[in-house]
Parts: structure tokens; sequence; C-alpha cells
């Protein structure tokens, strides 16, 4: 239902009233009531017209009136000066209508009686002056129109029910209340209403939809339908709509049972204007053959986008499937098969028909009617509301199925495509260049240029939000990669250069990306080692060394989480990774200089642990989110352990024993790319270590898997461990052991498992703990599963400071974010493995928000709207 004052409501009505029926505005022209008659007092034909020939300036003519009588007094045509028409009821000093220029510069005015008696037509000479010359003064009636004969259920008109749509004109003209039925459950209902009949067709399904008539004052309306036995009742409402159709009702309903009969009721909203309407009663169209997925439409996967048109009118929801996990669905879903191309790349693109808002899935599953698991959801990332997916990294030649359905269950015609490289290119390994734009509108011009061998340059550019190339390289070629800007608005490009086997990540420009030739590689086609800009890619500081060094992207590994990330509540923007261990005990303190002065650097230190953790199992240390730029760090007589945005930049320093192994991050909030120098102030004896430190787990993650967890971990140098033990925790505070893995010491083989048989119900969170020979211990950081809940809207909705929300299985490094609704990001955290993610709402104003997941690739999935109040 569209909200409206009763402000709004007047104002509208009033300005209807007026222009509906004459076609003109009223302009400011009351004059006062002091003029002198004219003649005797005139009786109007109703209906009919009749005139006074000869009324001065100054003067007016007494006009008898009946109550709901419609009078037009007018001077068009019959006046030679620019007349004024003021309506009175006797001497009373407040007008009842007045008109300046409505046949400019003569006057014509429309008024309903309210009572019997007379009326004062006033006419003067603008600006209210009087003279001697004569204008004739026209006088027209309408009676009001008969009452409406289908008043009551008893009275109702008949619809017939057809394929297309067949008017029956309506109106709600002398309409009253309709005792002993209960009142609508929508549209503002205040009396007036009017019925209507039809007969259920065979199939059960009816849609009812009216429309408004040109220069009808009805305009906005609402329709209930009812059954009973009779049309004396009893009446229950199976179907209630205002805005559907504009500001007109439409209602679809089905499940109704063929050849009974349906009563309609029909009133305008408030009760406040009188009019005609358009009504018809319609029989669905047979649902397509795709409405469920065992005759999805296949489709091909095609170089280009070709679309075909779809249509999902006259679908229902399909049952048997997991409901996917974004757009509102209700219903209303078709289903499409395609095979995935040998590249394993592929993009499904929509474009709006009369289905504007469309929604889709992708599912891998058993069978047509099989166990159907989703792979992504998207809602808002196509053209204008409608979706669109891109994959990198399906698996070829596997079936896939798509399911398409309209938000909040509206129907209508939609083009889609599935397109990608049918094959791959020549070459030891294939490299993917995936360009990207986050306002949708292209790069303007901007390139990205490879060349192998120091051959020609091959450009390549975005011109909506996405774009990729595949690229075949040869061991021993060298590959340069070059950028080249045209235009504004950079910070919204970035692109990347990854494996397109497994997905790591060669190359990031960050954003904007820097210009000229940015990146050289001799191919070996090795993945890379970790960058620095994730937690495994950390560089070990040596002595008291100072640091110079910049970052502009985030790495390829989301390492800050809701666990560990302490006061860095924008989680990672530009950011480098350190680890330091002290040789010799004493206290710690360093300053994070930027070169540019007005750069905000943030940082935090996890520790102390036995070895590096990565990404950090629980918050930091020490931490500080200031929002003020300049130098920043630990020290400077500052006795806090963390600090917010509001904070002064400064943090205490750190008392360390020899053997401690600390994690540093420090991040550029301003992303600028701009560098900053770090410098140690170690004191109390304090010394750093030069020793390379060990990372003993370089994966760790744990799975559901029908009624087992599956617990994996892989191991790097792990020579100093002679078990492992598997723990578990309800709340992430209290583990308790429940298995035991030795350690093989077998280095060619560094991957490790454990099967929990009997796994706990809801959240659970496992991680391990490190034993070595000499008995000390070392917990790696936790990580949650969930079993027995299933994706779902988040909770609760509305929302007051937090929100929770279980996503579907999103892409490892993926994203959760909050949109308004303009789509500006307003928190983003590090999508969980699995399990529950907790969002705080505290800092957002009431309003409506967007939350969702984001993958690496900056496709969006899983979108769910909620109310902050």
């Amino acid at each position: 239902m569209i909200c409206r004052s009763a402000l709004q409501r007047w104002y509208l009505g009033t300005v209807l009233a007026l222009s509906g029926i004459l076609g003109w505005l009223p302009a400011s022209a009351q004059c006062t009531n002091n003029n002198t008659l004219t003649g005797s007092a005139v009786t109007p034909p109703c209906p009919g017209t009749t005139s006074v020939a000869c009324v001065q300036g100054g003067q007016y003519a007494l006009v008898n009136v009946v109550s709901g009588n419609t009078y037009t007094f007018q001077t068009c045509g019959g006046a030679t000066w620019d007349t004024q028409i003021t309506l009175f009821n006797g001497a009373a000093a407040t007008s009842l209508a007045y008109n300046d220029d409505g046949c400019a510069p003569q006057s014509a005015v429309s008024w309903t009686a309210n009572y019997t008696g007379q009326v004062r037509v006033l006419l003067d000479e603008y600006p209210c002056l009087a003279n001697t010359t004569c204008a004739t003064l026209t006088i027209t009636c309408t009676p009001p129109p008969p009452p409406a004969t289908n008043n009551e259920p008893c009275t109702a008109t008949a619809l017939t029910p057809s394929l297309a749509c067949v008017n029956t004109v309506g109106s709600n003209a002398a309409a009253t209340a309709s005792a002993g039925v209960p009142a609508p459950t929508c549209s503002n209902y205040a009396g007036g209403d009017v019925w209507f009949s039809v007969v259920v067709p065979a199939g059960g399904a009816l849609t009812l939809s009216s429309t408004a008539i040109t220069g009808s004052l009805l305009t906005d309306g609402g329709m209930a339908a009812y059954t009973s036995s009779s049309c004396a009742g009893p009446f229950t409402q199976v179907g209630c709509n205002d805005d559907f159709n504009g500001l007109m009702p439409l209602l679809a309903l089905t499940g109704l049972a063929p050849g009974t009969t349906l009563w309609v009721r029909y009133w305008e909203y408030g009760n406040d204007a009188v009019g005609q309407f358009n009504i018809c009663a319609t029989i669905p169209p047979p649902p397509p053959t795709n409405d469920n997925p065992c005759q999805a439409t296949a489709l091909t996967v095609t170089s280009n986008c070709v679309y075909g048109t779809f249509s999902n009118t006259s679908t229902t929801a399909t049952a048997g499937v997991p409901a996917p996990s974004c757009g509102f669905y209700t219903g209303a879903d078709v289903w499409f098969t395609f095979v995935a191309p040998p590249s394993g790349i592929a993009l499904v693109q929509t474009q709006a028909g009369t289905l504007t808002d469309a929604d889709m899935s992708l599912y891998t599953a058993t069978a047509c009617n099989g166990t159907f698991t989703e792979v992504l959801c998207d809602d808002l990332s196509g053209p204008g509301v409608m979706p669109a997916l891109t994959f990198t990294n399906l698996n070829p030649g596997q079936t896939y199925y798509l399911r398409v359905w309209g938000y909040a269950g509206t129907t209508g015609t939609f083009n889609l495509c599935v397109s990608g490289p049918t094959s791959l290119p020549v070459g030891d390994c294939v490299y993917v260049l995936e360009m990207y734009d986050t306002f949708g509108d292209g790069w303007g011009g901007s390139t990205v240029g490879i060349s192998i061998n120091g051959g020609p340059y091959t450009n390549y550019t975005v011109t909506g939000a996405y774009n990729y190339a595949l690229i075949g390289l040869n061991i021993g070629q060298v590959l340069l990669v070059q950028y080249t800007a045209a235009g504004g608005f950079q910070g919204e490009i970035s692109y990347t250069l990854s494996f397109q086997s497994g997905g790591q990540t060669v190359f990031n420009s960050g954003s904007p990306p820097a210009t000229g030739l940015v990146y050289t590689q001799t191919i070996d086609c090795n993945p890379p080692p970790a960058s620095q800009q994730d937690c495994l890619g950390g560089t070990t500081v040596c002595g008291s060394q100072g640091i110079n060094s910049n970052s502009t992207n985030t790495g390829d590994v989301e390492d800050l989480n809701l666990a560990n990330q302490g006061c860095l509540t924008g989680g990672e923007r530009q950011g480098t990774w350190y680890y330091f261990s002290p040789s010799s005990s004493g206290t710690v303190g360093f300053s994070i200089n930027p070169v540019v002065n007005t750069n905000d650097y943030d940082f935090a230190v996890w520790g102390p642990m036995t070895t590096v953790d990565c990404p950090p199992s629980g918050p930091p240390v020490r931490c500080s989110f200031s929002a003020l730029t300049g130098n920043t760090g630990l020290g400077n007589g500052a006795v806090d352990l963390s600090e917010g945005a509001a904070g002064d930049k400064w943090v205490s320093t750190l008392n360390v024993l020899v053997g401690q192994i600390y994690i540093l991050y420090v991040d550029n909030f301003s992303t600028t790319g701009q560098a900053f120098n770090l410098n140690w102030n170690l004191t109390n004896g304090a010394s750093l270590d030069c020793t390379l430190l060990p990372i003993q787990i370089t994966a760790f993650d744990a799975q559901a898997r029908d009624e087992v967890v599956d617990v994996r971990w892989t191991t790097g140098n792990s020579s100093d461990v002679a078990l492992y033990q598997v723990q578990r925790s309800t709340d992430a505070a209290h583990f308790t052991s429940i298995g035991t893995v030795l350690n093989s010491m077998d280095l060619q083989d560094p991957e490790h498992a454990w099967t929990d048989e009997s796994p706990l119900s809801g959240l659970s969170y496992y991680r391990l703990v490190l034993i070595t020979a000499n008995g000390s211990a070392a917990p790696t950081h936790a990580v949650p599963v969930l079993r027995g809940l299933t994706v779902n809207a988040p909770f609760p909705n509305p929302a007051a400071n937090e929100l929770w929300w279980v996503p579907p299985a999103l892409a490892p490094n993926s994203r959760i974010l909050v949109s308004d609704p303009v789509g500006r990001i307003l928190v983003s955290a590090p999508a969980p493995a699995t399990g529950a993610v907790h969002i705080g709402l505290g800092d957002l104003p009431a309003g409506i928000y967007t939350v969702f997941g984001e993958g690496p690739d900056g496709q969006r999935t899983a979108a769910y709207r909620f109310l902050k109040q």
C-alpha cells in the first residue's frame, strides 16, 4: 500500500476535480461579498442550461439550487471584459468557489451544491471592480448519477472470464458500505463499495484486474475477493490488493475451486472520490513447459551473448528444491540448463522485458528430480534491477540448472543468454584477465595491454561492469602488462590476472590502477607465492631495521574477519603483513609515518604465539583505527590497548619475551597507494630475531558433510610437531578434545584430515592444538560449522542494533556487505566459511538496507532487504 497523508489526498482530489471537469485549474480570484442583485432569482433546468443576459461588474445573480446537483457558471464568450466569478451562500463572508481565468480572460467555475436553497453568483471586473457593461452569465445544471445497481453482493454485476481482458465499466457513484461483510484488509476501506461476481474457471486460477479511465476522478481503487455459498454470506476473504496496477488493484488468484462463485468487492481508496473504472477477469495461460527442472529449457553456451526471450507468466513454485538464498522468492520460477564449456567460464546475462525485476540462482543436481545444491544466487548485478552471474571455475562438461523468478512473485517476459569461451587458448598454462567497473558504465577508453615477448600489445577494456580475456602462455615466454588511463573515475576501475586452472592471483591492480608498464613475468606456469598483502606472504622483520612500504590492494585472501579484526572494523583496505619475534626480552614500540601526512594509516598486532597463525585466530593485542591522519603507532605515552575511530592514533607499547611471535598488519585506510615508513623503538633490552619464522599450518577448515564434519588441514614446516589434537566448542571459548592425529613427518604429503562422526547440531567451532615433542601446545584459530540450519533471510527483520544471517556457500575471500538504497556500501565484513554471520547495525540510521554477499571477483549474490529501526 502506498501511504498518503490527508493533506496530499485533499490537494490531489481538489485539483483533479476541477481539472477533470473543465480541463483548467482555477486561479485565485475571490472577491468580497458586497455586490448588488440584478433581476430576480433564476431556477435552471436540470439537466439543462439557462442564462442571465446582463450582469454588470459589481452585481450578482441569485440562483435556486438543489443539493447534489452540479452547477457550472461561466462567461466564456459572453463578455468583452476580464471577468471574475465568486459564489456565496447568501450573505456569508466565505466563498463557496471562485475563478478568474477559466476561459481567459473570462471565467468559469463548477460547484456541486451541498444544500438546497439559493446561491449568489458574483460577477466582477478584474481585480474585483464594478463597471456598467453587460456580460452574459451561462448556467448549466447536471444531476447526480443514479445509485449503483451493484451496491450489494446479491445485485453484483457478473463478469465473464476470458483469455484476454474484456473490460466492464464500473462506478462507485452513490455506493454505500455493505453491512454484514467483513471489512477488507487493504486499501484504506471507508465504505462506498460495489460488487461483481465471477465463476471460477477450470484450473482454479483467475486474474482480476482494474485500470483507471481517462478523465475519471477514481484513480486509486481497492479490490477484495471473497468466497461464499450464497450472496447472503457468510463471506471469507481470499485476496485483497491496492496498488499492483499503479494505484489501481490487481488480484492473481490460484488454488480456487472450479465452478464456484467468487464475490468481488471494489471501492475507492479512502472513499473520497467518485468516478468510473475498468474491471475484467482473465484466465491465466497455461504455465510454460520449463516450469520445473525436469522440463528445463536447454541453453547453449555461445562465444558471444545471444539473447532468447522467455516468460515466467503462469508458473508455479518448484517443490523439492531448496528455496534460493536471494531475491525475495515466492514462486513463479522457470528452469534452464547448460553444460559448462571446456574453459569453465560462463557469463549468465539478462535483460528486462515486461518483467523488470528478476532474480536467478545456479544449482548443481544429482538428477532433474534429485538433490539440488545452490552454487550462486543474484538479485541486482545486471542492468537496472535485473540479475547477472559470472563464473570462471565451473566444472567443464557438467550440467548446471538455472532458476529464474520474479522478485516478490512478479511475472512477465525477459531475455536470457549464457556465453563464454567454448575452448581454451593454446599454451602450457592459461591466465584469466578479469576487469571490473564498480559503477557499471565501463572504463571510458582505459585499457589493459598484454604483450608476449615484447610483441605488440593487445588491449582489453570494459564497456559495462565486467569483462574477461583468456591468455595462453608457454613456459619461458615473457609477459608484459601495461595500463593506459583515459578519463576520470579511475577509482571505479580494477583488474586481476590469475591462473585459469586454480584461480591463484598473479597480479592485482588495486584501484585506481597505476599507469604504464605495471607487471612483467617470465612464465614458468607455477602458482606464485602469497603476496605481502596476505598474511601468509608476510615479511619477517630483521633486527631494528626501518620499513618503507606501500600497498595498492588487499591481496588475494581476506585475512580479517569478525573474530580477529578487533578495532579494524573497516576490514582490509590497502595493507601489508609483517612477522617479528624478540631475540631478547624488553619493550617494543614503533611509529608508522605516512610519506604524505594527510594519509590515514591504521594497524593491529596479534600475539604472542608459538608459530605464525594465518589468518590470526583471535583479536589483536594492540589496535588503532583512529580517523586522524599522520603518524601512528605504539608509544607516545599512550596507555590504552585499542582505540576506535575517535582515538588519538597511539596505543600502549608492548612488553615481550624471548621467542614469542607477533604478527603486524599495517593498513592504508585512505587507499591512496602512498607509502609509509615504520621505525622501531626497542627499549628495556628488547631486540628482534632475524630468523625466518616457520608457518606450520598453511590451511585449516572444517565442513559439514551429511551426518559428519570433515576437519582438514595442510602443514608447512611441521617437523617439531608430534601430534595434532582436534578440539570442538559451542561458544568458541571453551574447547574439548575429540580426536588425535599423529604427525607423519612426511613432507611430501602435508595434508591431514580427521572426521567427527558425532557432530553437534547448530553452530560449533573446531580448532587444532599442535603438541610438540617437549609437550608445549599451540592452538590454531577456530572455524565455525553450522549444522541443522539452512540458508535463510536475515533476522530479526526489522532489526535494531544487530542482524544475524546464514548466507549461502560463498567463494573463498568473499565479503558480507550492507548497502543503502542508492548503493553506497556502509558495512563490510569477511564472509564466514560456514555458519551465521553477525552484523552490527548500531551506527546506521533507521531505513531500508540490503545485505548481500560479494565474491572476490566483485559479483554479488544472496541479496536481502531489511528494515533498520
